[in-house]
């Protein structure tokens, strides 16, 4: 080597090792000839750069396609680490083809391969491990691996452990098997460090990193570049039980439309990808991984009901679910069958619950609402539910929608809840408003007169009702009441209330 490269080498080295940047001191190096190369190794061998500066540059290079460089670094590592080996796979192979039980070689392999490398190089021995050949010692394999993580006492060496294997388990471009067995890995290492500060710290990293990576496979699917597949299932859906109630609304959004997609099969391959890998061994057909797909999401969904308590998660759930029934009149007789039948738990009710109310959402048959709407007020009745029920029948009465039977069908249904004695005052004056728009008539005592003349009248002097179509089903109203009142005072009450609510129509419909 001439003096001027000598030089130049030993500028680039020492200017990386004064910065102490093995990173970047590497990724020059590997621009270098391969005399340079084993010229620039000799320089850091000697130097006074950091253990961890000359491991990172060695280990970089032991790989290299020139021999001389490759043995330089070799050299380098088996200075730096005691017991080093150049192949922990085959080292870990070697002694179990062997049949020899000196823990000391692979106690060394297993340090190198979780004491020293990087997530890529782990990545490259698992692959190693795991080729066909190995088969017959993957047990043993894992064994001896579990092993190690169990008696490491390094938290250093642990958190590179964590690293690797999640590493693994979030890249792209690794088989299903090697990612299943890093995940094991993870559970060991778990186990292990549960009670303790850095298990804590650790998890909780374990769940950022999967969201990060389950968030950029969403925004990914969302550009419409790709559809989805299994692949990008299982990253959405690892980070679902733990990664929190915006990412859990988000992914369920996201699943209900694709559910629905399949669900109508209307372009289903804009949102999935259902093209045949033709490399693949027993190709399902395209209508298998469509079922696939949509099984995988709904057990998901079964998983995180059971993970998540938040009302509103579960209520996306329970939704998405309801969308799966074909036909919703079925779905509701087995409701009915499933209350006549056995006491029910707090879970189930729960459920039931939750997707009577999916029968009430916009667009669903009338008639079906209505029945929904009893159940939610005789049969399950908590607080939520009649509330919910409620909600449901003012709003049918005030948009003026059902018919004169269904009218007084709605007034009995009122008069039988307001029987009910622990129905809540809150709710018991909704239920009152109810009958009152369906049948005024059955006010037939100055008492109950002057009690739903004074609640009208708080709405009337306040904010007004809730649209025009609700002050127009008070008025009618108000006309039928005014037949039947006997006490003078009350009659100027309607008209008052006619007035105000005239008024109040006056100043929407007003020119500006």
């Amino acid at each position: 080597m001439n003096i001027d490269a000598e030089i130049s080498v030993k500028d680039i080295v020492n200017f990386y090792i004064k910065i102490n940047d093995a990173a970047k001191a590497k990724k020059d190096i590997a621009q270098l000839s391969s005399k340079d190369k084993a010229a620039a190794l000799d320089v850091v061998a000697i130097s006074s750069a950091t253990r961890d500066f000359k491991v990172e540059v060695a280990k970089y290079f032991v790989h290299d396609l020139d021999s001389r460089v490759r043995r330089k670094a070799e050299m380098m590592m088996e200075a730096l680490v005691p017991g080093w080996v150049a192949d922990p796979a085959e080292s870990i192979l070697k002694l179990l083809t062997s049949g020899s039980k000196s823990g000391t070689h692979r106690n060394a392999a297993v340090k190198f391969l979780f004491g020293i490398l990087d997530a890529n190089s782990l990545r490259d021995t698992f692959i190693t491990l795991l080729n066909s050949r190995n088969r017959a010692h993957m047990a043993e394999i894992i064994a001896i691996l579990e092993e190690y993580i169990d008696a490491s006492q390094d938290e250093q060496e642990q958190v590179k452990i964590f690293d690797g294997c999640l590493d693994i388990v979030l890249s792209d471009d690794t088989d299903f098997s090697i990612k299943h067995h890093a995940c094991n890995l993870l559970s060991v290492f778990f186990k292990k460090v549960a009670t303790t500060e850095l298990g804590e710290v650790l998890h909780k990293k374990y769940v950022e990193r999967q969201v990060e990576k389950a968030e950029a496979v969403y925004r990914y699917l969302c550009s419409g570049v790709s559809g989805l597949n299994m692949y990008f299932l299982e990253d959405l859906l690892r980070p679902l039980d733990e990664g929190g109630k915006v990412y859990q609304l988000k992914m369920l959004t996201y699943f209900r439309f694709v559910i629905e997609k399949i669900r109508f099969g209307t372009d289903v391959d804009t949102v999935l990808d259902t093209y045949p890998d033709y490399w693949a061994t027993n190709e399902p057909t395209r209508e298998d991984k469509i079922q696939i797909i949509s099984r995988r999401i709904m057990q998901a969904l079964e998983g995180l009901w059971e993970a998540s308590g938040d009302a509103e998660v579960r209520e996306q759930i329970i939704r998405i679910k309801y969308g799966d029934y074909p036909d919703k009149r079925v779905l509701l007789e087995q409701i009915k069958g499933r209350l006549d039948g056995s006491q029910l738990g707090g879970d189930a009710q729960e459920k039931i619950s939750m997707m009577l109310r999916c029968f009430l959402l916009e667009g669903e048959e009338e008639t079906l609402k209505t029945q929904a709407a009893c159940l939610l007020l005789f049969r399950l009745e908590t607080a939520g539910n009649r509330d919910v029920a409620l909600n449901y029948f003012r709003h049918h009465v005030e948009n003026g929608k059902p018919e004169q039977a269904d009218r007084r069908s709605v007034a009995t249904t009122m008069e039988s809840l307001l029987q009910e004695p622990d129905l809540e005052d809150g709710q018991r004056e909704v239920a009152r408003y109810i009958l009152f728009l369906t049948d005024p008539k059955r006010f037939d005592t100055a008492e109950e007169q002057r009690d739903i003349l004074g609640y009208l009248r708080g709405f009337a002097e306040k904010d007004g009702f809730e649209n025009q179509n609700a002050e127009q089903q008070v008025l009618l109203a108000l006309e039928q009441l005014k037949t039947i009142i006997t006490v003078e005072k009350y009659v100027k009450a309607a008209q008052y209330l006619e007035f105000k609510i005239g008024q109040h129509a006056a100043d929407i419909t007003a020119p500006e």
